[in-house]
């Protein structure tokens, strides 16, 4: 695989890993390693893991709201 002239600058030696985490933790410090097991787990043949994380993201983004609006 080719790295690209910005990655190597900006991630330097750890650019496959950074790369490989990059979207998820634009996601958010919570719901983007959420999102990592869903796809991660996926991905590696463990769909009841990957469902279980599923889950937990759901309701990880309906509960966040009602709670904040409860504090409210």
């Amino acid at each position: 695989m080719r790295e690209s002239l910005v990655s190597r600058l900006v991630f330097g030696k750890h650019s496959a890993r950074a790369a490989r985490l990059a979207p998820f933790l634009l996601m958010g410090p919570v719901s983007g390693p959420f999102l990592a097991g869903v796809v991660l787990n996926f991905r590696g043949g463990r769909p009841v893991l990957a469902g279980l994380y599923s889950v937990a993201l759901g309701l990880w983004l309906v509960l966040l709201p009602v709670m904040t609006a409860r504090m409210l």
